[in-house]
């Protein structure tokens, strides 16, 4: 019972800073589909979907936990400017414009939704997987995810750190867990829409994660490090939106 509690064992395999690659994982295949057309944006992949007035004015959204109001404005026949505001401050904003042979997006965002007010700012850079609607706007259509999007380190980096079965995990942007590992579901802070975790150990390398919403899961994560300790590839199951992607991140 003793090796139980000695200091080799209760550090962790997963303890250090790690940050994110996004060239290195695999986005989703899933498209987001968006709609812009007669004046109404719409876009029924969001959760909860999205349909509102295109005029720049913001329109209340309900169910989402980060933002309680959303606007959309066009600014020219390839750019379009996002914002989205929660209890009457702007929590994100994002200008998306088309690329010259319409087969791509770019959208620059900034985003202030964690309650620490900490930004994560970037440009998310989209592949056209279906066309525009006749008489809707170019930025219309089905689009998918690519690994030339950019994400500030407050976005990329997080950290681990065991004590025993305890896992203790942090982000620049103030999320933070204490989790028993195979213990039950612990409180998150600092995310308006993950308020719960589940840790399992699968294996010596191996960790495996559920994310909650209240008490809806809405997210798994299989986390395994490679054989030198340096990179952690982890299977993601996003459970809200239907979409499975690979991330990888690596020993800072």
């Amino acid at each position: 019972m003793a090796l139980a509690t000695t200091p080799a064992l209760a550090k962790g395999v997963f303890d250090g800073t790690w940050k994110g690659d996004v060239k290195a994982s695999k986005p989703a295949e899933k498209p987001s589909i968006i709609l812009l057309q007669a004046g109404t944006f719409s876009c029924t992949t969001c959760k909860p979907a999205l349909k509102f007035p295109a005029d720049g004015t913001f329109h209340p959204i309900v169910g989402n936990p980060y933002y309680d109001e959303a606007s959309v404005a066009v600014v020219d026949a390839t750019t379009v400017k996002r914002a989205f505001r929660k209890s009457g401050k702007t929590v994100a904003e994002a200008t998306v414009t088309l690329a010259a042979d319409g087969q791509s997006s770019s959208s620059a965002f900034v985003d202030r939704t964690a309650p620490s007010g900490v930004e994560v700012t970037g440009t998310t850079v989209n592949a056209r997987v279906a066309p525009a609607p006749a008489g809707a706007h170019a930025l219309s259509g089905a689009w998918r995810e690519t690994t030339d999007t950019q994400v500030s380190d407050t976005g990329l980096v997080f950290t681990f750190a065991q004590d025993g079965k305890t896992m203790a995990f942090s982000t620049p942007t103030g999320i933070s867990y204490a989790a028993t590992i195979d213990g039950p579901p612990a409180t998150v802070t600092g995310d308006p829409g993950w308020t719960k975790v589940a840790l399992k150990q699968t294996g010596p390398t191996t960790l495996f994660e559920t994310d909650y919403e209240g008490d809806t899961p809405i997210g798994t994560y299989s986390m395994s490090l490679s054989p030198d300790g340096t990179t952690m590839t982890t299977a993601v199951n996003d459970l809200k939106h239907g979409k499975t992607s690979t991330m990888v991140a690596h020993r800072q």
